[in-house]
């Protein structure tokens, strides 16, 4: 079987999409699939409607414009091209965008971590105040693109039982994404660290939070669950990856900075803040998918965070983390931690359980190969 894989942008590029698109290449060769790689596109045919957008801001709205449909032919054009001069038995698309106006005899398989009609209202970032016609192309090219596709797999149960009220249920698929940082340690390993960490740690804590969006991934709510365990005689410290902060922060907390975690520094780096951590904190607002949630269970760190979206299909209440209500306070997160804290072999438990979720599920070598039995389905079909 030869798989055509499709992704606007670059999928030989780490940085792109979370690295999603690189992550299903990259296992999809290590599992011995022939690939045709149909990436990057050329984009640059979304200048030609770069003017709606300046007319939208000027009204006080906002657009996409990768759902013209000038654009999405421009795609599929592309993609036609490349399938007539390079056959492959069934196509595999990074999301439903580039294949929304696709015609091609082969059946298409597109992996996604949301769609639109729920998306445009769920996230604030530059997806609110849209123009009618952007929610109608929007929705358009969703729909479009689910009609095409043989199978959709989404990332989540969320997103799939949306995708489901558009098209047929039978297509849909759940296929969580996995971890992006390198595993070298053991079940066996696991138990060691977690029982260390509490026989070391007494009346310690140690939280890691990594998000690039302080306000939507909860910052506010982790500092303030870090400072209710110090308050609580619990000496406790945050250490926070992403873009540093603007505003002063308190002394508990230590930023890390931005992590590159495509050069082998920035992995290093992450690395040592899973395994020095004792659980990983993300009290986010909005989440389609957990890819940090999958490398924290890789590391056997429980996670704390809120149900929200797609993340309660990466972290499973007394799992491998516990996901509270989005209106829950920062001292549900404090006394969670107390509690786990006082109780070391409950600790050690959960820390295990978290790293067997992360081999049975949520890792990408699982993933794809599921990936390739639904391709090969689809072209036994």
């Amino acid at each position: 079987m030869r798989i055509g894989f499709v992704s606007v942008e670059n999928a030989l590029d780490a940085t792109v999409w979370s690295g999603i698109p690189f992550q299903i290449l990259k296992h999809l060769r290590a599992q011995g699939v022939e690939v045709e790689v149909i990436s990057p596109l050329d984009t640059r045919l979304k200048y030609a409607v770069a003017p709606a957008r300046v007319f939208a801001s000027l009204q006080g709205k906002s657009l996409s414009l990768t759902h013209f449909p000038l654009v999405l032919r421009s795609y599929a054009r592309q993609i036609e091209s490349a399938l007539r001069k390079h056959p492959v038995d069934v196509v595999v698309s990074a999301g439903t965008i580039p294949i929304s106006r696709l015609q091609c005899r082969q059946p298409i398989v597109a992996w996604s971590d949301a769609v639109f009609h729920s998306f445009r209202s769920y996230y604030s970032e530059g997806l609110t105040n849209l123009t009618r016609g952007a929610i109608e192309r929007g929705e358009a090219q969703e729909a479009a693109a689910l009609s095409r596709c043989s199978i959709a797999a989404y990332a989540s149960n969320w997103a799939a039982d949306v995708a489901g009220r558009i098209t047929d249920t039978s297509k849909i698929r759940v296929l969580p994404f996995g971890s992006s940082i390198p595993v070298s340690h053991t079940a066996e390993d696991i138990a060691v660290m977690s029982k260390n960490k509490r026989a070391n740690r007494r009346n310690e804590c140690e939280l890691l939070f990594v998000g690039t969006n302080w306000e939507r991934k909860g910052g506010d709510v982790a500092v303030e669950t870090a400072r209710l365990l110090n308050e609580a005689g619990i000496k406790t410290v945050l250490r926070v990856v992403g873009p540093r902060q603007q505003k002063a922060l308190p002394g508990f907390v230590e930023s890390l900075g931005f992590i590159n975690k495509n050069s082998e520094e920035g992995v290093h780096c992450l690395i040592k803040a899973f395994q020095s951590a004792d659980f990983f904190i993300l009290p986010t607002k909005a989440e389609a998918a957990g890819i940090v949630f999958c490398e924290a269970s890789s590391y056997g760190l429980p996670s704390l965070t809120y149900a929200t979206g797609g993340v309660p299909d990466y972290v499973r209440d007394d799992v491998n983390g516990f996901c509270f209500a989005p209106e829950a306070p920062a001292s549900v997160f404090s006394t969670k931690i107390r509690e786990l804290l006082s109780n070391p072999p409950k600790y050690t438990a959960i820390s295990q359980r978290a790293f067997s979720e992360y081999q049975s599920r949520l890792n990408w070598e699982n993933s794809v190969r599921l990936l390739i039995q639904i391709c090969e389905d689809c072209v036994s079909a």
